[in-house]
């Protein structure tokens, strides 16, 4: 229950799953975003018509942009939210906590709806 996507988002169900989803995978991908500009290929194997790696270089550059544009996407829609309620929607989206009882519940749930429909619209899926 605590997955709960408003109606009021007006999300279909897969899509507002994979957005939550993807909020949730938020501090793995703020870990790989920071830790991709020190990885390396791997060694060539030193055989002369081996299978190379292509281009290493670009496909960790694509792979960092793709990042890149889904940590802004949640970090844009986060700050959407008001302030007052910014921690409690995003500890309730990430770590399944309650939500805080300085408001009720159904102001969460709006700025929760808000939240997922910012990032949806900030993915280009919507």
């Amino acid at each position: 229950m605590r997955d709960y996507v408003p109606k009021s988002c007006g999300l279909p169900d897969a899509l507002a799953n994979q957005v939550i989803w993807l909020v949730k995978d938020y501090d793995r991908m703020k870990t790989e975003y920071d830790n991709a500009i020190w990885d390396s290929p791997d060694p060539p194997d030193g055989q002369p018509r081996g299978k190379g790696n292509g281009d290493p270089t670009s496909k960790e550059a694509m792979k960092r942009a793709e990042l890149f544009r889904k940590l802004q996407a949640v970090e844009q829609a986060r700050l959407a939210i008001p302030e007052v309620y910014r921690d409690g929607v995003w500890n309730s989206v990430l770590y399944r906590t309650p939500y805080p009882r300085d408001a009720s519940r159904k102001t969460y749930w709006f700025h929760k709806s808000v939240f997922l429909r910012k990032v949806a619209e900030n993915m280009f899926w919507v």
